[in-house]
């Protein structure tokens, strides 16, 4: 008797394990089935650029009426001027019978001949927002081209994408506009949805007014790393190199010297440094992070602050999204992340 309960003893406490692995809930998948969005985008690109150019003073006046503040909006991005000033309409006419703006109309369309790709992912995303900030409202959804300005445009309850500046990396026109390689091997339709969702979050949780006291690498990292978790929580199924925008050797690097990147921050003190080159350099958008090696991406720290607020949910389930993104004592999080790389 004593025998068999010998042998049956381990095979039942690996089903146990097995069990409890399997009840281990995965943060980013959430059941958004009972949230209600029909996500619309409006294309503006096409109203102005579509319309022939006999006709389009007359359009003018309408998308006044028609789009209110986010004419407002875009004829300041393109450099137009008030839509109230008595030279708003002349100018606009130029702007939207431009042969060269026209050129780039085309080659937008070859690009995004619909939005409906776009649309589906955004609706999606903001049915997770929906879900896990219920109280705040989704935006209006605009597409345009800015004339390579802005990538996207966020005022009050508006989002503005500049179609131009995702016409793919192999561009003719990024590199006479002094774009990098690697600044261009982003700008393709892949990121769009997620540079969206990341925009939002910085603009309804801007760092300046967040409250997070003096400017330190260590303050600055995790709250870009809340906004790129923020993006992956919005987005589960985002693979990590457009989340994080780095190349797949990149992203090796990153998980292959996760320890050394924490060591060299702690060992030469960094983290709490207000020095506002280094944080730059540190956070900043760059080919690599020179105090690293060239295989690294730039902003590799800001993948290793999302690693700890990674760590910190996990550790803390019951710290809500509203609760992380409002948080402003950096220390708190780090001791609660137990992040030991």
């Amino acid at each position: 008797m004593t025998r068999f309960a010998k042998l049956i003893v381990i095979p039942f406490l690996v089903l146990l394990a097995i069990f409890s692995s399997s009840c281990r809930r995965d943060p980013y998948r959430v059941n958004i089935s009972g949230i209600d969005l029909d996500l619309g985008i409006r294309d503006l690109g096409s109203e102005i650029f579509g319309t022939p150019p006999n006709e389009i003073a007359s359009k003018a006046d309408s998308l006044i009426i028609e789009y209110g503040k986010a004419m407002k909006t875009y004829s300041a991005v393109t450099g137009l001027g008030d839509p109230g000033d008595e030279q708003w309409k002349q100018a606009f006419v130029l702007f939207a019978t431009d042969l060269r703006n026209l050129d780039l109309w085309d080659s937008v369309r070859k690009v995004w001949p619909d939005n409906e790709r776009l649309r589906r992912e955004l609706e999606s995303a903001f049915r997770h927002y929906r879900y896990y900030f219920r109280d705040r409202s989704v935006p209006e959804v605009i597409t345009c081209i800015s004339i390579f300005n802005n990538s996207i445009i966020v005022d009050d309850s508006l989002l503005m994408i500049s179609l131009d500046r995702y016409l793919g990396e192999g561009s003719s026109y990024y590199p006479s506009l002094g774009i990098y390689n690697y600044q261009a091997r982003k700008m393709t339709p892949d990121y769009t949805a997620s540079d969206c969702m990341y925009a939002w979050a910085a603009t309804e949780w801007d760092y300046n007014s967040s409250g997070y006291g003096t400017k330190t690498l260590l303050n600055t990292m995790l709250h870009e790393a809340k906004l790129v978790y923020f993006t992956k929580r919005m987005m589960p199924a985002l693979p990590d190199t457009i989340l994080f925008g780095f190349t797949e050797r990149q992203m090796d690097f990153c998980r292959s010297n996760e320890g050394m990147i924490w060591e060299y921050l702690l060992s030469k003190d960094l983290l709490f440094s207000t020095d506002g080159f280094l944080i730059r350099k540190f956070t900043g958008e760059a080919p690599f992070t020179s105090y690293f090696t060239e295989e690294s991406p730039g902003r590799a720290v800001v993948w290793t602050g999302f690693r700890i607020i990674e760590r910190y949910m996990n550790n803390n389930p019951d710290v809500t999204m509203e609760e992380l993104m409002a948080m402003t004592d950096c220390q708190t999080i780090l001791a609660g992340a137990k992040y030991n790389p």
